[in-house]
């Protein structure tokens, strides 16, 4: 009987422990998406200076580059550190990923927002994705015509031979 009593009394301890103590919460639990998927997922992606910010937890950009969409009037919300949002400070220079809220510019502590002393790699990355596909369209483009125009030259060159050969 003493030997359930003590199981018993256990038992009861370790779940009142367990019910006492606080639950932790975290407010935010990002993953880590690659370059590629963050351009993807994103609405606008652009590099900037901060210019203001408000009380409500929105900010102020001049925007130097934009890789995707487009940024307006610069103002992007990033809410409050609390929750999930982030911090910028006013004068320095990010590069910043947007997802477009409710038709706002919205970015969070997940979004992948950087210093753009901190983000050179990425910008290369940013500026391979963005290239036009047409790019090297042209390069093909003028090297058919050169090759056309070098085979009507022959061409024209071997009737002239025809016409006047050699004695």
């Amino acid at each position: 009987m003493k030997k359930i009593l003590s199981v018993l009394i256990l038992i009861c301890i370790v779940i009142s422990l367990n019910v006492i103590r606080p639950n932790r919460v975290f407010a935010c639990s990002c993953s880590s998406p690659s370059i590629e998927q963050k351009y993807e997922e994103a609405s606008v992606i652009f590099t900037g200076t901060l210019v203001s910010k408000d009380t409500e937890g929105g900010n102020i950009f001049s925007a130097d580059k934009v890789w995707k969409g487009t940024l307006t009037d610069g103002y992007v919300y990033s809410g409050f550190n609390g929750m999930c949002g982030t911090e910028f400070e006013v004068g320095n220079k990010y590069l910043i990923y947007t997802f477009n809220s409710k038709g706002k510019e919205t970015t969070s502590l997940c979004s992948g927002n950087k210093l753009i002393t901190e983000a050179s790699k990425e910008i290369q990355t940013l500026d391979r994705l963005s290239e036009p596909e047409w790019k090297y369209k042209y390069l093909l483009i003028f090297a058919f015509v050169f090759v056309v125009v070098i085979l009507i030259m022959v061409w024209k060159m071997k009737g002239r031979f025809k016409k006047h050969p050699l004695s």
